[in-house]
């Protein structure tokens, strides 16, 4: 199982973003299967950081094996839809980067995949559909496909050139272009379309 992660797919950004939107393909990282948070678990911040953020994506499951997949066919390779958060270590990250170092540490520790519920699908995901995330009770992140550089079929069809997908594989398409920063105590809810698919506290 792997956890594939767009780290940018936003075409409004801040300046964290700038780098990415010069590239032509999108810029992926793979999280451990030991990243994986679900089940409305609480998330525990690590002690090695002081500083963390969570970015909200859109998640899709992979439900068959693929390589090369062209991009009309890529809807026959996922099922079903919910909201995940990619966690960051983001001190953590920002030394290592600094000091010319991979960073996967600040990116890939355990807990730092939250993923919600998921709903089946019948067919492709078209490009209207928002994922909310809210912290108790106040609306703080929104992620709407329209805004997307990439679509969840084009994703399919550039990352499978370079990695066969398989099922169970999940796919967080792109966070919204703001992260929010996590404190200990909050309790974040999220949604699509309105519908509650995610429900944890941070401690």
């Amino acid at each position: 199982m792997k956890i594939i992660v767009v780290t940018e797919n936003a075409a409004k950004c801040n300046k964290e973003s700038a780098r990415a939107l010069n590239k032509q393909e999108p810029v992926v990282l793979l999280k451990a299967d030991s990243a994986l948070l679900k089940g409305g678990k609480p998330l525990f911040v690590p002690d090695f950081t002081e500083r963390c953020s969570a970015g909200l994506h859109m998640v899709v499951r992979i439900s068959r094996l693929g390589k090369s997949i062209p991009r009309r066919f890529a809807h026959r390779y996922y099922d079903a839809v919910t909201v995940g958060l990619d966690v960051r270590a983001d001190d953590l990250v920002e030394r290592l980067s600094e000091a010319g170092l991979p960073w996967d540490a600040g990116e890939s520790f355990d807990g730092s995949a939250v993923i919600g519920e998921f709903i089946p699908l019948n067919g492709p995901l078209k490009s209207e559909h928002t994922v909310t995330l809210f912290s108790d009770g106040e609306c703080v992140l929104e992620n709407n496909m329209s805004n997307w550089r990439w679509q969840v079929d084009e994703l399919i069809e550039q990352i499978s050139h370079y990695a066969m997908v398989r099922q169970g594989d999940f796919l967080y398409c792109g966070p919204a272009p703001q992260r929010l920063p996590l404190k200990i105590g909050c309790h974040l809810h999220a949604e699509i379309d309105g519908r509650g698919v995610l429900d944890f506290n941070i401690k």
